[in-house]
């Protein structure tokens, strides 16, 4: 995926010149911004062309197509439902393509009241649509920066765009193991060269 994204650049030049580098900062509640049209762009301009893609869905819910959506590893409860643009890659590699959203003003009772979108996300289930469709487990999420041209695995920071380099395994290990914090679970692996190992919270 990071190579399709390199080629990407190399043909279409400066990822900031894309047609979809302006979603960083868009209110999610904005009702001009089509974020499917966005999706789409992105996904059959700049991506798919440079992939071995084995079935395309579209911009579709994951149900629609069989796949329940995503489970937290400890609680079991679902996520990623949504509609996003998905294909499935010749080498059973699931991937959901959409956009990751930061959560920029709360109230007093600590609840969102302006969520922007801020990167490309994908959710990338290594075995397609077998089970256990868990994040950590066989479902990993990754962040591609149009703003900052980096493909990386979801980290702190990643979303708002803020400084990632103070947190250390120690951390990562840490939140991989809750359920809030599983979507770092491939950060982790990354940190950890590309290895699982003993400590790994979801052997």
């Amino acid at each position: 995926m990071s190579q399709a994204l390199t080629m990407a650049q190399s043909e279409h030049g400066d990822t900031t010149s894309w047609e979809v580098a302006g979603i960083r900062g868009t209110n999610t509640e904005d009702v001009n911004f089509n974020t499917k049209d966005v999706i789409t762009t992105f996904a059959k301009k700049y991506f798919l062309p440079y992939l071995k893609v084995a079935k395309d869905y579209g911009y579709v819910l994951p149900g629609s197509i069989g796949y329940d959506g995503v489970y937290l590893p400890i609680s079991n409860s679902k996520t990623g439902t949504g509609r996003k643009y998905i294909v499935l890659l010749s080498n059973n590699v699931f991937v959901k393509i959409g956009l990751a959203t930061h959560c920029y003003e709360y109230d007093q009772d600590n609840n969102c009241t302006e969520r922007r979108y801020t990167n490309i996300l994908f959710d990338v289930d290594i075995n397609g649509f077998q089970k256990p469709n868990t994040l950590g487990k066989d479902v990993f999420y990754m962040i591609f920066n149009l703003n900052k041209k980096v493909f990386q695995m979801h980290q702190y920071g990643t979303a708002s765009n803020t400084a990632s380099s103070g947190y250390n395994r120690e951390d990562y290990l840490y939140t991989c193991s809750e359920d809030d914090g599983s979507q770092t679970c491939g950060q982790l692996i990354y940190l950890d060269g590309w290895q699982i190992k003993d400590d790994y919270p979801w052997l």
